[in-house]
């Protein structure tokens, strides 16, 4: 029981040592946001012990916690060091209206339920007890990375992030510590919701940021998907996180902006191979920054830099030792690119909800603000252009699971918000205010909805609240 408390705290505290550095990055000429700088935090802390173990396992040096935790610990330190010297900038919270308080209440609602069901059930998905896990717990038994076997090495080329915070917070708690294990893959997940909020309010100020977070917050699919333990949200969440930083510096040019957007793309593509288009994305998004003069090359190309230094070692991995940069594990010869899987978030409601709907039609509205110069036409084009792509593969190829257009739901959000708040703000008078109390009834209404699907195992956690981790693990089907 020690020795759990004990990896608790200690994940706990490394996760906390990476504030400053998240400070210091986004510091300028106003306060850090709260929200972006927990994003930013998530993301350094996950990105640093996952590719800590890698470089370890390269370089042959056996996993231990105290071995992966120095190097975690040393390289949060540059970051405590340019805080300092940035005058220890603290996150701001905005003072918030009444809406937005509700709107903050209902998503920390849906993401308490989230957190919960993570911290009540063990892993127990197909595809955790498949892939993730097993090798999760082959990491955490062998002490090394898992051997590449040619050309049958097929899921062990799959990127690792997920798999190494799983085995690291093994070794830190002695035995096979779900809980903890799904804690920090939730709260990757959760980022998502942050990363929504930061793209609508890049796009069309406060009130669209809450809104963008709230939809995804109210979207089927993320309720059931985020305490899964898989890395489709993960992925979601650095893939999305790359687009707001690709806008702030198209806005200020900053080297550390740049440098933010590509190292999320690495950690993207360091998560799930299905964000490899994300490379030619970037590259696009850094060209016409450099071609408008909004960045210098030298700028750009770190950020290019930091993206393939983080991501690439894995892949060239593959390449030599597998023979492929990605395994083919995705079954296209299902895939079914009709209209109506064209049309998924209109016509699966059980999976995308009414927020499906209003990021479908958010798409389009985006192309007519772009048409009309609209001053948010620069976050616009960045959603459009960070989901196309992803939305096209998924419709040629992989059009058989719904699942896989959670890597987008974080820019459909942003996209149904914005569209959102252009129709409340064509409104005057009482049917403002109409319009303003529905919304509220009906995300209301949604989120018991939202809570009750979220927590699974609910009766059998009601009756026995207190069960041990062998009850538990029996309870979804893990006897053995």
């Amino acid at each position: 029981m020690a020795v759990t408390l004990f990896a608790w705290l200690l994940c706990g505290l490394l996760l906390a040592a990476f504030v400053p550095a998240a400070c210091a990055l986004l510091a300028g000429r106003k306060r850090p946001a709260l929200g972006l700088t927990t994003a930013v935090t998530l993301a350094l802390f996950a990105g640093a012990v996952s590719l800590v173990m890698f470089w370890e396992g390269l370089l042959g040096i056996p996993f231990s916690a105290l071995g992966m935790t120095v190097p975690v610990v040393a390289l949060s330190m540059p970051g405590w060091w340019v805080w300092r010297k940035a005058g220890r900038p603290l996150p701001r919270r905005p003072k918030l209206s009444r809406w937005e308080r509700l709107a903050l209440v209902l998503t920390s609602l849906m993401a308490a339920a989230v957190l919960f069901n993570s911290l009540v059930i063990p892993f127990y998905r197909d595809d955790t007890l498949g892939i993730y896990l097993p090798q999760a717990q082959a990491l955490f038994q062998t002490r090394a990375l898992l051997p590449l076997t040619g050309a049958d090495s097929l899921y062990l080329a799959y990127p690792m992030l997920n798999q190494h915070l799983i085995a690291f917070t093994f070794m830190t708690s002695g035995w096979e510590n779900d809980y903890l294990a799904k804690a920090l893959l939730t709260l990757l997940s959760l980022g998502c919701l942050l990363a929504a909020y930061a793209l609508g309010e890049r796009t069309a100020g406060r009130r669209a940021g809450w809104m963008a977070a709230l939809l995804l917050a109210l979207t089927p699919s993320f309720g059931r998907w985020a305490s899964a333990g898989y890395a489709d949200l993960p992925m979601a969440f650095f893939y999305s996180l790359s687009a707001v930083f690709a806008l702030r510096l198209w806005d200020e040019g900053r080297l550390r902006d740049a440098v933010l957007a590509g190292a999320l793309m690495g950690l993207a593509a360091w998560t799930k191979n299905a964000a490899l288009p994300g490379f030619g994305v970037i590259a696009l998004a850094f060209a016409v920054i450099g071609l408008r003069r909004r960045a210098s090359w030298t700028v750009l190309l770190a950020g290019i830099g930091i993206m393939l230094l983080i991501a690439a070692p894995w892949y060239i991995r593959n390449l030599l030792g597998a023979g492929f940069l990605m395994p083919n594990t995705v079954w296209a010869e299902r895939a079914s690119a009709t209209l109506d899987s064209l049309f998924a978030l209109l016509n699966q409601p059980g999976n995308f909800g009414l927020s499906g709907w209003l990021g479908f039609f958010g798409a389009l509205w985006a192309v007519v603000l772009i048409a009309q110069r609209n001053r948010g036409a620069p976050a616009l084009i960045a959603m459009l252009v960070w989901s196309a792509p992803l939305f096209g593969l998924w419709w040629l190829f992989a059009s058989y699971d719904p699942r896989f257009l959670l890597y987008i739901l974080p820019m459909t959000s942003a996209l149904g918000a914005v569209f959102l708040n252009c129709a409340y703000e064509s409104l005057m008078g009482r049917p403002r205010v109409v319009f303003r109390w529905a919304l509220a009834a009906a995300a209301v209404g949604m989120t018991f909805y939202m809570l009750w699907i979220s927590v699974e195992y609910k009766d059998e956690l009601l009756r026995a609240p207190l069960m041990s981790d062998i009850e538990r693990r029996a309870l979804v089907g893990r006897d053995g």
